[in-house]
């Protein structure tokens, strides 16, 4: 059982209602009940972080005198950024909310939801504000519009 990841299993000593925490290498002296860790009986596999990607170019040179100089170009690749397409939608929708209002409403109701995910919460966050400025706008705008025509009748 060396091999196995930490997390509880089937107590080894044969009692069926009770689950023993396995540490990776040795059993520890923590116990729970069976039905209570059901659920958790198979551990839960750790999350393995993206690495980034190494790349090597290799280059060779050939001089005058006939001789080669190889070149390497050692070089990394950035793990792929992860995205909120809603905080995405959310920015775009605001700031076009300033030119067209209902945009702004369709960004304020995007930055609500997409500040939920922690991913691009900024980002979000300044849709929502575009999208609150841009339909207050808005409504000012056609608060004036309709003052200014009703003083022409």
């Amino acid at each position: 059982m060396a091999d196995q990841q930490a997390g509880w299993y089937p107590d080894p000593a044969g009692d069926a209602s009770k689950l023993r925490y396995w540490d990776g290498t040795n059993w520890t002296n923590d116990y729970s009940d069976a039905q209570a860790g059901a659920a958790s009986a198979q551990p839960v596999q750790p999350v393995t972080p993206v690495q980034p990607q190494v790349y090597v170019q290799e280059t060779t040179y050939s001089d005058a005198t006939g001789g080669q100089t190889r070149v390497d170009q050692v070089y990394m690749q950035a793990p792929p950024q992860q995205s909120n397409g809603l905080a995405v939608a959310s920015l775009v929708c605001g700031i076009a909310g300033l030119c067209i209002g209902i945009a702004g409403i369709v960004a304020i109701i995007t930055g609500v939801m997409g500040r939920k995910n922690p991913v691009n919460r900024g980002m979000a966050t300044a849709g929502l504000i575009l999208g609150i400025i841009g339909v207050v706008g808005w409504i000012i705008g056609l608060i004036f519009w309709i003052t200014v025509a009703a003083s022409y009748y």
